[in-house]
This record gives structure tokens, C-alpha cells and sequence, in this order.
């Protein structure tokens, strides 16, 4: 062979070696199916509850966390050993769309069954977030559209709950410093999603988790549903989260006493903020009203009121992080999250801890109490 035909061959067996090894264009990412069953999975999550109560440790299940993939590539190696010393026993982890690849309607994300299928004894299969435009702009009806595609996979038995679903959503911290006013959403409760979102928990028996803002609106639709259908099983995340009174003037303890008392399925998550935490897009100090003190003069002890409730409905109430998009790194924020989940669970009675920590979520997930 020539020098010349040499040389042109070289750089043709170079260009075909770097055109093949150059990333391609974006692809869909690849449906992922459990490797386990319900039954499996909850002998694992079993199991792992067990040996945290032999250590003397009253295990922390999480009902209302988010990992996008990004942070998972980032932090999922890291999080088993986190939980760990931390004494969290299981996350529901929910998750966000699939990025955009051309196809129509919401992209349903099996992220989650990837983590479980790695970790089936730390994370619980939980459906994607309501927190897309294809839920907030209340769309339904077609098989592409977020709700068509809950209902079918919670039917199909995919998931163990259904993770949070926003309805009235403030804008949080780090939303209101962005200017992220698409987050400020007022979806009603009663409209035609919210009827589909608690029929579908009534007649599967899947937990799902909403964020409300308890706005006195907000509250009215909230007890017509709770009505409606009696065997649906509502988590309202973040109790005690009043970020604009004069829009919620109707929350309080008496508020919240009646309506535990009256609606044996609803739940609240304690996914909620330290003593004397501003919101920035107040600029008001505490936000949370379960702490003693107002302002930014709250103490680290809950007012006896609420302190009270959560003895008293000890059997009503979750845990939750709430980690999610625009939080700290995980290994931090689970050790601040903890922290003042400890905090509100020290200074009730044994039985509460125990209710609050984990024998609710085990209920809510399996349909058994706690043995």
C-alpha cells in the first residue's frame, strides 16, 4: 500500500473510531422495572426497622422527600451510610419528569425503581411528584397526561404511595431569592384532579401526600374531600406552616383538633421548619407555630397546645425531610432535618415517639399495624 493510501486509510478508520465514540443524541431514558415484590420489600423494611429498635434507636421513616438524578449522582453512594448514623429506617423518595426527548405529554420517570432495586431495604417505590406543569396547568384525560399515567401505575400496584402533590404551594426560600414565581400554584382541592387523585388513594389503598397551604379556602375544600371519600389516606405535609397569617387565620389547635377528630384519614407530615426560621419572601420569623415563643424569640420547645395534639393524635402524624431541588448538599441537610425531627419527638411520651417515628408510615404503607 502507498504511503499516500496508507495515510487516507488511517484517517478514515480514525473518523469512523471518533464518530462512534462521540455521545450520540439524547435518548429516553431506559423503563425500569422492581426487582422485588411488596411482600419482599416489606420483610426487608421489616427487618431493617428491627435492628434499629435492638441498637435502643427509635427508627425515622421519611414520607416526603424528593431525589432528582442529578443528586443522585452526587449523593446516593453516600446516603445508606448517612441513614445510618442517623437513624432514618426507609425514605419515600419521589422524583421529577424525565428530561425532554421529543415524546408527548408528562415523562414518567422510573428513577425510583432504580434506587430501590439497589437499596430495596432503605427506599420505598413512591410514584413521581405533582409538581410539573402538566399537573399544575390541571391537565386530564389523555393517556399521556401525569394523572392518566398515576392512575394506571398505582393500579398496576407500581408504587407504595404517592409522593407529594402540590395544590395551594407558596414559593419556598430559595424559589422567592429566584424569582421563581411558576411555583406560587392554587390548584383547588374539590376540582377535577383532586376528586381523581382521592378516589384513586380510596379505592387502592396508596397513601399520597399533598401540600397545602392551610389558607382558610384551602381548608374548607379539605374537609369536603376528607367527606367525600372517608378511605382515602391524606399526609398534608409540613403541619403547622403559616407563612401568610392573614390568609390563614383559620389554623389552630382547636382547628386541628377537630379535624383529627372528625376524619380518621387524614394525616399530617412534620416536615417543618426550627424555632425562628424567617421566609424570605416575608421576611416574617417563625413560620412554624408548633414552637413556644413567636418571632424570632421562638424557643426550642413545643407549645403545650400542640405538644398536647401530637400526644394525644400520636397515631396521625409522620415524618418527613423534605429534601428536595434547592437544598443543601443531602449529607448535610439530613443531619439538620433530624436533628429537629429529634426535637419535636424528645419531649413526648414513648408511645408517641414510636407512633410518630415509624409505626404510622408502616401502617399507611402496609395496611398492618405495627407488631
Amino acid at each position: 500500500m502507498s504511503t499516500g493510501r496508507f495515510s487516507a486509510h488511517l484517517c478514515l478508520v480514525l473518523f469512523l473510531v471518533l464518530a462512534f465514540s462521540l455521545p450520540g443524541p439524547a435518548r429516553p431514558d431506559a423503563p425500569v422495572r422492581l426487582n422485588y415484590s411488596r411482600a419482599e420489600l416489606e420483610t426487608r423494611w421489616e427487618a431493617r426497622i428491627r435492628s434499629m429498635l435492638a441498637r435502643g434507636v427509635v427508627p425515622l421513616i421519611d414520607m416526603e422527600s424528593t431525589l432528582r438524578p442529578k443528586e443522585g449522582r452526587l449523593f446516593l453512594d453516600r446516603i445508606p451510610d448517612l441513614m445510618d448514623r442517623y437513624g432514618v429506617a426507609l425514605i419515600s423518595f419521589d422524583t421529577n419528569q424525565r428530561p425532554k426527548d421529543g415524546s408527548e405529554g408528562y415523562r414518567w420517570s422510573t428513577y425510583i425503581e432504580e434506587i430501590v432495586n439497589a437499596h430495596p431495604d432503605r427506599f420505598i417505590p413512591t410514584a413521581n411528584a405533582g409538581t410539573n406543569p402538566n399537573w399544575v396547568r390541571r391537565k386530564g384525560g389523555q393517556p399521556w397526561h401525569f394523572i392518566d399515567q398515576m392512575e394506571a401505575r398505582i393500579r398496576n400496584g407500581d408504587y407504595a404511595s404517592m409522593g407529594e402533590l402540590e395544590f395551594r404551594h407558596y414559593m419556598s426560600a430559595h424559589q422567592c431569592k429566584a424569582g421563581r414565581y411558576d411555583r406560587d400554584v392554587d390548584i383547588p382541592l374539590n376540582g377535577k384532579n383532586g376528586h381523581r387523585l382521592f378516589r384513586l388513594s380510596e379505592e387502592t389503598g396508596v397513601p399520597f401526600v399533598i401540600h397545602l397551604e392551610p389558607e382558610d379556602h384551602a381548608l374548607e375544600a379539605l374537609e369536603e374531600m376528607l367527606g367525600t371519600y372517608p378511605g382515602a389516606k391524606v399526609i398534608v405535609a409540613h403541619f403547622g406552616q403559616i407563612r401568610h397569617p392573614l390568609k390563614e387565620k383559620r389554623f389552630g389547635p382547636e382547628l386541628v383538633r377537630h379535624l383529627l377528630g372528625t376524619y380518621p384519614n387524614l394525616y399530617y407530615d412534620l416536615s417543618v421548619g426550627h424555632p425562628g426560621r424567617r421566609y424570605p419572601c416575608t421576611g416574617e420569623r417563625g413560620d412554624t407555630v408548633i414552637w413556644q415563643g413567636t418571632g424570632g424569640n421562638q424557643r426550642d420547645v413545643l407549645r403545650e397546645d400542640y405538644k398536647a395534639i401530637l400526644t394525644d393524635f400520636s397515631d396521625r402524624f409522620v415524618c418527613g425531610l423534605d429534601y428536595g431541588g434547592g437544598r443543601w448538599p443531602f449529607p448535610e441537610f439530613i443531619e439538620y432535618r433530624v436533628g429537629n425531627l429529634r426535637r419535636i419527638l424528645r419531649d413526648l411520651p414513648e408511645t408517641a415517639k414510636h407512633d410518630i417515628g415509624y409505626r404510622n408510615a408502616w401502617k399507611l404503607l402496609t395496611g398492618r399495624d405495627w407488631n
